[in-house]
């Protein structure tokens, strides 16, 4: 790896900031911000901001200054193979960088670290790479990367191969998702990958699937706000039946509370039962999926309900007139 690749080093990162003494700072953090008169916005007062997305126009790979960088992620840990299957599918688009959490971290959501420090260990992946793990979820993986871990940043963040499709409500949940979103949060393209589960999972297919999203959203760039989502049916290239651009489906949900004793007789509890099934509606991720297609979802951060924000501007909103504070003398 030459030098440029290289996460910055102990000796030449930025001064840190006085601990407490707990080894944090959240004793002593503050959120300070700045009020710009002009917009009426408040501003972060953060100070060691590093680049975000690195090109801000999407062109033809063959006009590209110089090679993409791209952050490669995933929920299923750095070992997950699916991990490895994804690196070596972008490995002639650009220049890829692993960060994955340590262990397995599915279903986690957005979840981000700020109690606790993270740690970072280096890897040898299965082609011989060097790749990063962090001991924390997929979006404290990809929050490394872009505040500064690298020295510089992104022009793509690809998280997958996810073991398990990623469908319809399914997104709420995951991690691998969540990395996607992380990136966009940073101002970076991202696009996030998973296959459906089976025993002994084949990701050629899905890696195929990849490198294409991947020259897609380079060449010709997503807005603001913006990730592809794509789910990858468990079958053999001969058997898939092409990608269809579909909009998000619904999950059916099977969960089960199972309580068990442990060994004083205590009882605990695993959220279990069946996989989820879904409506198998056209148009839908779930619906291309269970045909044997592999589904192409644009999804965006903005959750605003807009026929209910409409709604909700007819309703009555004036505050209640304040009541007696108990225990005060009457007027």
């Amino acid at each position: 790896m030459t030098e440029r690749a290289k996460p910055l080093s102990a000796g030449r990162r930025p001064p840190a900031e006085p601990a407490d003494a707990d080894g944090s700072r959240e004793g002593t953090r503050l959120e300070a911000r700045d009020l710009d008169k002009e917009r009426g916005e408040p501003l972060s007062g953060g100070r060691h901001r590093q680049a975000r997305a690195l090109r801000s126009h999407a062109r033809p790979l063959g006009e590209w200054p110089s090679r993409p960088r791209i952050l490669v992620t995933n929920d299923d840990g750095i070992e997950s193979r699916g991990l490895l299957a994804l690196k070596e599918a972008l490995d002639p688009i650009g220049d890829t960088f692993v960060v994955a959490p340590d262990t397995n971290q599915s279903a986690v959501g957005h979840t981000k670290t700020l109690m606790r420090p993270l740690r970072v260990r280096e890897r040898r992946l299965g082609d011989g790479s060097i790749g990063w793990s962090v001991d924390g979820s997929p979006t404290d993986a990809v929050s490394l990367a872009f505040l500064g871990f690298f020295g510089h940043g992104f022009d793509l963040v690809a998280a997958g191969i996810n073991y398990g499709a990623n469908l319809g409500d399914d997104i709420t949940y995951s991690g691998t998702v969540s990395a996607a979103m992380e990136g966009v949060i940073n101002g970076c393209p991202a696009f996030a990958i998973s296959q459906e589960y089976y025993a002994h999972p084949d990701f050629s297919l899905a890696a195929r699937a990849a490198a294409t999203v991947a020259r897609n959203v380079l060449e010709h760039g997503l807005s603001p706000g913006e990730l592809i989502n794509v789910n990858v049916p468990a079958i053999t290239a001969e058997e898939v039946e092409g990608i269809e651009v579909t909009r998000l489906g619904k999950r059916i949900y099977q969960d089960e509370l199972v309580r068990r004793l442990d060994p004083r007789g205590i009882p605990y509890y695993w959220i279990g039962g069946p996989p989820p099934s879904g409506l198998a509606v056209p148009g839908t991720d779930f619906h291309a999926v269970v045909n044997r297609r592999i589904a192409v979802t644009p999804i965006q951060l903005d959750l605003t309900a807009r026929r209910l924000l409409r709604r909700l501007r007819d309703w009555r909103w004036e505050l209640p007139p304040p009541e007696a504070v108990p225990g005060d003398p009457p007027a």
